[in-house]
């Protein structure tokens, strides 16, 4: 650990030497993290997509973290979760950078009535004395352009009429946004789900979170005592918010109609508090023709969720190789097991066929999650998380629900259809699943990403911070001359000509407002951005399994 009276309020600089004989899975580098109050984590860098691969000379290596003034440690390392030989040289740590203010704090955000459309009046953006200057093709077209989203709670859909002409024929619309800490975003999707589902007639919501947990969840959702309940027994904690618990709420109420909403998931993960119940499910599947195999298979399931949770906490304390290999080919083999056996199990009164499907995609998908977290931090990790979630994407639209349409939830980063590159350069490295997604499904896809232009958001750990300052040419300045706070602004039926050029050339927009990437927005995207304006976000308190009313924690200015 660092001695903490000299680095808060500055940043920490870690450096050293790396090199690499035949690093072929996994990859080398350092990490550091600044933990905060309460077990947070206030700031994280762990190398993941700029890991050392492959046979490298000596090279020197940086990783550069603010330390708040509320920080309580702040602990780093080295790490090397994979094959060949590594050598590490030299490591040194310092304070830089002059002293910054304490923890940011959101300034209060002003009141919206969320219960009916908004006037232009209303709507109208709030000068930013700072925006850079744009070109005047670009900002006449935009504001041409752009549809007014008027409320993002009212049940007066009229403002989302333009929709139905942009999705017919697309049976998967992907909700995207570009962090999971704005209240905005949530508002506008759940509002934009339940115009999918009332009046366009898609019928599922698949979120970013475990395909076995959400989609049991899903079966009965009124079998639990409330919305929060359900939400905690299918979503990942980023979204336990109020705003998102509304959309827990209407599935629940749509359950007794004729088309209720339904719930499942897509990550290869486990995302929730009913992950231990896994073993019992994939248990009672197997049970209806086979006890003897049902116990193995539990007790096999259990030991590894056991042995994959030590390895996440501690990737230095995990199993050999051969007795991972010996895992994932118990999964493999559940897996082969149950397709052979399939229409016994499914003609047993305890299962259907949709359950015994689900129990054997779960098998798949932890043998995909297993290998995730052995490929450690980098782009191969990456890669087979989001091609695993693409896979499952296809279980739930050829197999569970194959006559439905689907609405997706997750960040922008999983599912632009290019992938994903580092930085500001162009190049795109790593698959993601919108890049299988896009290959398989292309002409029935629908992808719409969420950007924000300025106030405040939350990271992962709920930590609220400002949304930095945009440039000339970047997404979220060329949207935030419509006129309106929210707005859409589609793309797939427009043509290259002056105004548009953007839509069609490497741009800068940013993940959680803060960290500039380069994307092809009309390439990224199916065919149109979103820009919602003026962000906010309120969290809900999820401790000690109630949900108490949310408070205000940001100002944000969402967009894209």
């Amino acid at each position: 650990m660092y001695p903490l009276d000299v680095a808060r309020g500055r940043e920490l600089l870690l450096t050293g030497w790396i090199r690499t004989d035949e690093v072929t899975e996994g990859s080398a580098g350092f990490w550091m993290r600044v933990d905060g109050p309460s077990g947070s984590t206030l700031a994280f860098d762990n190398m993941q997509s700029r890991g050392v691969r492959g046979t490298t000379p000596w090279t020197r290596y940086a990783i550069q973290l603010p330390v708040d003034s509320s920080a309580v440690q702040v602990v780093f390392g080295a790490l090397h979760p994979g094959t060949g030989t590594v050598w590490f040289d030299s490591l040194t740590v310092e304070v830089v950078g002059p002293a910054t203010a304490r923890a940011y704090t959101a300034p209060p955000r002003p009141a919206e009535d969320l219960t009916r459309l908004l006037t232009d009046q209303e709507l109208a953006v709030v000068p930013d004395p700072d925006a850079p200057a744009e070109d005047p093709a670009s900002t006449e077209w935009v504001r041409e352009n752009a549809h007014p989203i008027r409320s993002l709670g009212a049940d007066d859909f009229s403002d989302l009429g333009f929709f139905a002409p942009l999705l017919e024929g697309k049976r998967i619309v992907q909700l995207g946004e570009s962090g999971h800490g704005v209240r905005e975003f949530s508002l506008a999707k759940v509002r934009l789900i339940r115009f999918l589902h009332e009046h366009l007639g898609y019928d599922v919501i698949a979120f970013e979170s475990s395909l076995n947990e959400c989609d049991r969840a899903g079966r009965d959702p009124n079998a639990v005592p409330d919305a929060v309940t359900l939400m905690r027994n299918c979503i990942f904690g980023v979204w336990h918010t109020e705003e998102v618990v509304a959309l827990f709420e209407y599935i629940r109420e749509t359950e007794s109609t004729s088309r209720p909403l339904r719930l499942t998931g897509f990550d290869i993960q486990t995302s929730s508090r009913i992950a231990d119940t896994r073993s019992d499910f994939l248990r009672d599947v197997v049970a209806a023709i086979d006890t003897a195999y049902a116990r193995s298979v539990f007790e096999s399931d259990r030991r590894a969720q056991t042995e994959l949770m030590r390895t996440m906490r501690n990737p230095g304390d995990s199993l050999p190789q051969f007795e991972w290999g010996a895992i994932l080919a118990f999964y493999q083999g559940l897996a082969e097991w149950l397709s052979t056996n399939e229409a016994a199990l499914a003609s047993n009164p305890t299962n259907d066929r949709s359950v015994v499907m689900l129990a054997r995609q779960t098998a798949i998908s932890m043998a995909a999650f297993i290998r995730h977290e052995l490929a450690g931090p980098g782009p191969d990790a990456t890669e087979i998380r989001d091609r695993g979630m693409a896979d499952n994407l296809d279980f739930l639209a050829d197999v569970l629900y194959p006559d439905e349409k689907i609405i997706v939830w997750a960040h922008n980063f999983h599912i632009q259809h290019r992938g994903f590159g580092t930085g500001r350069t162009p190049d795109v490295p790593i698959r993601t699943t919108g890049t299988f997604v896009a290959e398989r499904r292309r002409p029935e896809l629908y992808t719409i990403g969420l950007f924000m232009y300025r106030g405040s958001a939350a990271m992962n750990d709920r930590r609220v911070h400002p949304i930095t300052s945009h440039e000339a040419g970047s997404l979220e300045s060329i949207l935030h001359r419509a006129p309106w706070r929210y707005s859409f602004v589609e793309m797939s039926r427009v043509g290259r000509r002056a105004g548009t050029s953007w839509m069609y050339e490497p741009i800068v927009a940013k993940e959680w407002g803060t960290n500039p990437q380069r994307i092809i927005p009309r390439e990224d995207t199916t065919g149109f951005s979103s820009s919602i304006r003026r962000g906010r976000r309120t969290i809900s308190d999820s401790s000690g399994g109630t949900n108490s009313r949310s408070r205000p924690e940001n100002d944000g200015r969402p967009g894209f």
